[in-house]
């Protein structure tokens, strides 16, 4: 899927989406993108975030 944006000349300027997180673009390495309201997120990320929030890599302790 590619984007487009108008540009100031009137000319359509396209580009790729890319993780809103860590700006990988999608098909780099098999990267896959889930579109959100104007954001987007790889599959890596959401592995990532899946795996704090089961518990499997906790975040570290605050410090006082």
């Amino acid at each position: 899927m590619i984007f487009r944006r108008k540009s100031k000349d009137s000319g359509v300027q396209r580009h790729k989406p890319k993780c809103s997180f860590c700006g990988k673009l999608q098909g780099e390495r098999g990267v896959r993108l889930v579109a959100g309201s104007g954001v987007f997120i790889c599959s890596e990320c959401i592995s990532v975030a899946n795996e704090i929030l089961w518990g499997h890599n906790p975040p570290a302790p605050a410090s006082s």
